[in-house]
């Protein structure tokens, strides 16, 4: 109840700041902006490849350590060498169904009949690491998604607070063109 009535309050701001003049656009300055954490472990954690991101930023190991504990760390690592696994399948199955390709359309364009059955040997191969590659990779993904779940989980109690200048154009007339400096502030929960 106190977001919504923090949140309606400040929308009723804003609105009342623009109401005084008609509003057309809003510059960006070239001036970074400032982001203020009330509480650790704040921002949104999300799964990007086979790292993860908060807020966009790709973490390392350490951070990641850090951030999720030791025990969500293990579950991170575990699924980091799964995705790995799943990819080195996903290699040796496009490397296996190329080279049956090649086997079989030599073999009919020469119709050599023991290179078209040598062709099944990669082929059975793909058989194998197509399966593979869905299951590492997908227990991976999963278990990488549930981590930052479990992160951002605990990080909905914090807030956070984003400060950042803004320049707006104001006219009170068509012919009279006003800027105005002022401030963007956002709060996040």
């Amino acid at each position: 109840m106190k977001k919504l009535f923090l949140s309606l309050m400040l929308v009723m701001a804003g609105i009342s700041v623009f109401a005084q003049c008609n509003y057309n656009e809003v510059e960006e300055p070239n001036v970074s902006s400032t982001t203020v954490m009330l509480t650790p472990g704040g921002g949104y954690m999300a799964r990007d490849g086979r790292n993860l991101t908060l807020d966009g930023r790709e973490l390392s190991d350490a951070e990641v350590r850090e951030l999720v504990g030791a025990e969500n760390y293990e579950t991170y690592l575990g699924a980091k060498k799964q995705i790995t696994t799943g990819r080195v399948f996903t290699g040796v199955f496009i490397g296996t169904v190329a080279a049956t390709a090649v086997c079989l359309i030599t073999g009919i364009a020469n119709e050599d009949p023991d290179l078209v059955y040598l062709g099944y040997i990669p082929a059975l191969a793909a058989d194998v690491a197509c399966p593979l590659m869905c299951i590492f990779k997908g227990i991976g993904k999963g278990r990488m998604n549930w981590v930052a779940e479990e992160y951002n989980k605990q990080s909905k109690s914090s807030v956070s607070y984003n400060v950042s200048p803004s320049v707006m154009r104001c006219n009170a007339s068509p012919e009279q063109a006003n800027l105005g400096l002022g401030l963007t502030f956002s709060l996040n929960f």
